[in-house]
Order: structure tokens, then C-alpha cells, then sequence
């Protein structure tokens, strides 16, 4: 890969996606950010289509500034460029003018993650982990060479339509740092910024892992770990204090889950995990041990109960509970009741007791006036000819289900029927092919019956995650929607493993069971799974061979040594 400087001057206005930057022919606009543009540009020599990154350097009036922010632009996009993994944009050239620089890159068809968490439905939990173990790997290669993103966020990782996450921006960051130190901003976004960025310390990989648990934090509970209406006050919390626990905002996730995430995001970088890796497999050992648990919407967590508040809303009904009826007063409690009482005593109590003989006659009269007319109404019910007395039994409002009223009302339901159908109409049956056959297609997460490969599924309207598995082959995922997408075909690739080589001197040719490699020592070179022969050479030097058989995500090395 190399990274050529033009000379020549740009003939496109930056707010005119159209005419050439470089040799490159621009078709469109595909964003805007704090530090410029990004087109959409063909390569007209080998048809290539590419996304250019605009970086704006011309605010620095110091020609010192200017001439440090160009020699750190240049060694950090040689840095990104030398990423070669699948998970990374690839970047392939650099122009660099007064007062524009423009990064040339590899065009990703798909979404960026930002896009697909503003969708009025939560992510799915399945999709999510996918994204986080690819991005998770993408960093720690990363890592492993000395590079930190700096900047990752939502916005940066992007998940084209086959499920490859390729994450963007490597090796910018830095570049756009300088630059916005001197214009007095902040780099970033500083909802995701990990503590010893925002306090100016050095950073690792493990800045990095703590931007990945922001974003995560907002895709479990809608909500990011830190909010304010100021920036300064933003910073402060983010250097100093603690996340609210995740199952305060969202109830289904569990303490398991929490400790996690409040590892990945401790103050310190030595309390967080070693690598990225092994965050998201700690994530997924606690998700795994808590059935039940959802992503929710931005904002969603607003929503959530902060406490399970139902035993307090359900109550027993009014109408149902015993009714308790104090004691009689006088004649129970009074202890002082005399033997032979007084005239006016002897005449209260009658009339009491007349009162309650009154009472007891009056029931007794509406009993028998109820009993009296049910026999009444019985015998009239079964005369016949007798319709006055039958609609107070019988209302015309309410008819028998047996009666012909009855089956006249449900002659005319059929035509309401068609109002319900529509949400079953949008359901359509998607194809579903391998290569090769007989894989196992996994539907949003088991929410669908799976199938083996070539299979025909029935799925509803809308977004759907399939998850692609078959031995000794790659997991695939694909993303499609419905009812746009019938037809899924998946051309499997097998594992791979990495092959290293380095040799002394440099500059070796390789070639790989039989065919010359395009890269010189030393090279990183991914192989499929299998036997392979390699064999090194250098003019002059007796040539190197080495057989070996390759195992999935295995790496060997390889480093002939011809100083001696």
C-alpha cells in the first residue's frame, strides 16, 4: 500500500460534491463532521468506489503548527494504513494540500450503528453481540501494533449488509486532536471520551475499551452513563463519578451485567479489563446467565421503572372485603346494667326491641313478595299467548344466541372481517441459501423455528438478523428487511488463521503452496484452515520452506534468519 502526495491543486469546491480530488471522481456527499467532508469518489482507473475524508488544516496561521499538523497527519495515516484487517477500513492514498487534507478510503455499503440505534424498535440483543465481538477483535489487533482509535463511538462503527462491522477513523483521531487542541475544542464526542483523555494522560487500548462500554451502556438502558447541560460540568462527571446502575433504568437487565460494564468503565485503566476480548466475553457470560434480559431504544431507559411498584398498585377490591360491624354498644360492653331497671330504661328498650320485631316483619314481607312474584312470572312464562310480561324477562337488547336476531347480526360481521388482516398480509416467505448447503440459519435470535440451508422461512414485516453457522466455515450474519428482501444467498468462507513471517534482512519474497505472494517479508497474511507449504527466499540466500497445517484463529511464525 502506498500513500502518494499530489501536487497539483484541487479543482472542487468542498460544498459541490461533484467534479475531482485528485485523480479521484467524486458521485456524491456522504456526511459532514466537525473537521469537514466525506464523498462518496470512483477511481476511474480501476473502478474502484471510495469514500474521502476532508480534514481542514488551514486554521493554523503559525507555519510551525501547520508543518507539525502535516507530519502528524502523514505518519498517523501511514500508521492506519498499515491495519490490514477485516474489521478496519482500509485506507489506500493521502492528499494533503495547504489547507485541506483528504484521506482516501474504503467505502462501506451498509449503516453506521449511530443510524441503526435512532430506529423506533431496540436493537436486537443477538445483533449487538455480533457488533461487539467484531469491533472487540478489530480493536485489540489494533492495540497490538501500538494504535488507538481515540474516537469510538456509534458513529464510527459501521455494519455493512453482510454483518462485517468495519470500524472507522483509525489513526484520524490523533491528527484531529491536534488540530482541535489549538482551536480550543474538545476531540470526539465527549459523552464517550474515557477519563485520562479528558484529564490530558496518556492513553492504550484500554481507552478504547472504555468508550466501547459507553456505547454499550446506551444500547442496554437507553441512556448514556453521563449527561449534563454544559460541557465543563460533562467533563466533571465523566473524570469523577460513578455510572447509576444499568438495572435502575432497565429492570431486565441483571447486578451481573452491571458489574461488567462498571469494570469497563472504572476511572482507573488498570481496573478495566486486559483486552477488549475479553470484556465482551464477560459481557456474555452475564447475558447468558440472565434469561430475559433487552436492549432498549434511546431514551427508553426514561421509561423504566426505577422499582418494582406493582404489590403497592394491587389491591384488594372494596366489594369484596368482609364487612366488620362494631359491637352494640350498651347491652354488651355496659357491666352496670341493674338487676330490675328503670321505668325509662324498661320503655328504651322496648322500643328497641319493637323497632327490631318491625324490622324483621318487613323482611320477611319482602321475601315473601319476591317469592310470590318469581312463581308468578314462572306460570305466566309458561301460558300461552303471553307477551305482556315477557320483555321485563326477556329485552329485546339482549337476544338469545340460538335466537334468528342472533344470526342476522353475524351474517353481516364477514365485511369487518378484512380490517384485522393487514398485519398478516405483510408476512412473506424469504429464501434462504448457502454455500454450501446444509447450514444452520439462526432468525433474530431463535425468535424464529432455525432451518438448515436452502430453507424457506414465513417471517413478519420489518428488520431481521439471520446468524449463518456450518463447520470448519466462518459465521455469517446477515441483515435484510422485509418485505423488500425474498431471496438470501450466502457464499460461506472457512476459518482462517494468521500467518506471520519476518525475516533477517528483509525484503523476502514469499510464496504460498506453489504461488507467489504480493507481500515481501516482514507480513501478516491471513490463511484458510488446512495443510500449507511456504516457502521463503532472498537472492543469494538458500531458500526457507516450512509445511504446517493452519487451525481456526491460530497464528504461527515464521522467521528465517540468513545474518548468520
Amino acid at each position: 500500500m502506498s500513500f502518494t502526495r499530489y501536487n497539483q491543486m484541487v479543482t472542487m469546491e468542498q460544498s459541490v460534491p461533484t467534479g475531482r480530488i485528485g485523480r479521484y471522481v467524486v458521485q456524491g456527499e456522504l456526511g459532514r463532521g466537525a473537521m469537514g467532508v466525506v464523498y462518496r469518489a470512483q477511481d476511474p482507473t480501476i473502478g474502484r468506489v471510495v469514500a474521502i475524508k476532508t480534514i481542514r488544516i488551514g486554521q493554523f496561521s503559525d507555519p510551525a503548527e501547520l508543518k507539525h499538523v502535516r507530519e502528524r497527519m502523514m505518519r498517523e495515516a501511514q500508521a492506519a494504513g498499515m491495519l490490514s484487517h477485516n474489521n478496519i477500513v482500509t485506507i489506500y492514498d493521502i492528499l494533503e494540500e495547504t489547507e485541506t487534507a483528504y484521506i482516501f478510503m474504503e467505502y462501506v455499503d451498509g449503516e453506521t450503528l449511530e443510524k441503526i440505534l435512532l430506529a423506533d424498535t431496540p436493537i436486537d440483543q443477538q445483533l449487538i453481540t455480533w457488533i461487539l465481538r467484531q469491533a472487540a477483535e478489530a480493536l485489540d489487533y489494533a492495540h497490538a501494533r501500538g494504535i488507538v482509535h481515540r474516537d469510538i463511538k456509534p458513529a464510527n462503527i459501521m455494519v455493512r449488509k453482510d454483518g462485517v462491522v468495519k470500524i472507522a477513523d483509525f489513526g484520524i483521531a490523533r491528527v484531529q486532536s491536534q488540530s482541535m487542541t489549538q482551536t480550543g475544542q474538545v476531540l470526539g464526542t465527549p459523552n464517550y471520551m474515557s477519563p485520562e483523555q479528558i484529564s490530558g494522560k496518556p492513553v492504550d487500548g484500554k481507552a478504547d475499551q472504555y468508550s466501547l462500554a459507553v456505547m454499550l451502556y446506551e444500547v442496554l438502558t437507553g441512556e448514556k452513563p453521563f449527561v449534563a447541560d454544559s460541557l465543563p460540568t460533562l467533563l466533571f462527571k465523566v473524570v469523577s463519578e460513578t455510572p447509576a446502575p444499568m438495572p435502575r433504568m432497565n429492570p431486565t437487565l441483571s447486578p451481573q451485567i452491571d458489574e461488567v460494564l462498571q469494570r469497563a468503565l472504572s476511572k482507573s485503566p488498570a481496573d478495566r479489563f486486559s483486552t477488549c476480548a475479553e470484556f465482551v466475553r464477560a459481557l456474555e457470560r452475564a447475558c447468558n446467565a440472565t434469561p430475559g434480559w433487552r436492549t432498549l431504544v434511546r431514551g427508553g431507559g426514561l421509561t423504566q421503572p426505577t422499582q418494582d411498584i406493582q404489590p403497592m398498585l394491587v389491591q384488594q377490591p372494596l366489594v369484596n372485603r368482609p364487612v366488620v360491624l362494631p359491637p352494640v354498644p350498651a347491652p354488651v360492653a355496659t357491666p352496670a346494667a341493674p338487676a330490675t331497671p328503670k321505668p325509662a330504661s324498661r320503655i328504651r328498650w322496648g322500643l328497641v326491641a319493637a323497632m327490631a320485631g318491625g324490622l324483621v316483619l318487613l323482611g320477611a314481607a319482602v321475601i315473601g313478595a319476591k317469592l310470590y312474584f318469581d312463581k308468578k312470572q314462572a306460570v305466566v312464562e309458561q301460558m300461552p299467548g303471553s307477551v305482556v310480561e315477557t320483555p321485563v324477562v326477556a329485552p329485546p337488547a339482549k337476544p338469545s344466541p340460538a335466537k334468528p336476531v342472533a344470526a342476522k347480526q353475524e351474517a353481516v360481521k364477514p365485511p369487518d372481517t378484512p380490517v384485522v388482516q393487514p398485519p398478516q398480509s405483510s408476512a412473506m416467505a424469504v429464501s434462504i441459501r448457502t454455500t454450501p448447503e446444509g447450514a444452520r440459519v439462526i432468525i433474530d435470535d431463535g425468535k424464529v423455528p432455525p432451518c438448515t440451508s436452502p430453507c424457506l422461512l414465513e417471517l413478519p414485516a420489518g428488520r431481521h438478523a439471520a446468524v449463518i453457522t456450518i463447520e470448519d466455515f466462518k459465521t455469517e450474519m446477515r441483515i435484510f428487511n422485509v418485505p423488500q428482501d425474498s431471496s438470501i444467498n450466502v457464499t460461506m468462507e472457512k476459518k482462517k488463521g494468521m500467518l506471520e513471517i519476518s525475516s533477517t534482512p528483509q525484503g523476502a519474497t514469499i510464496s504460498i503452496d506453489g504461488a507467489e505472494h504480493p507481500q515481501k517479508t516482514p507480513a501478516l497474511i491471513p490463511l484458510v484452515i488446512g495443510k500449507h507449504t511456504v516457502t521463503v527466499t532472498l537472492a543469494g540466500k538458500p531458500p526457507y520452506t516450512q509445511s504446517f497445517e493452519m487451525r481456526a484463529d491460530a497464528t504461527i511464525s515464521l522467521h528465517p534468519n540468513w545474518a548468520n
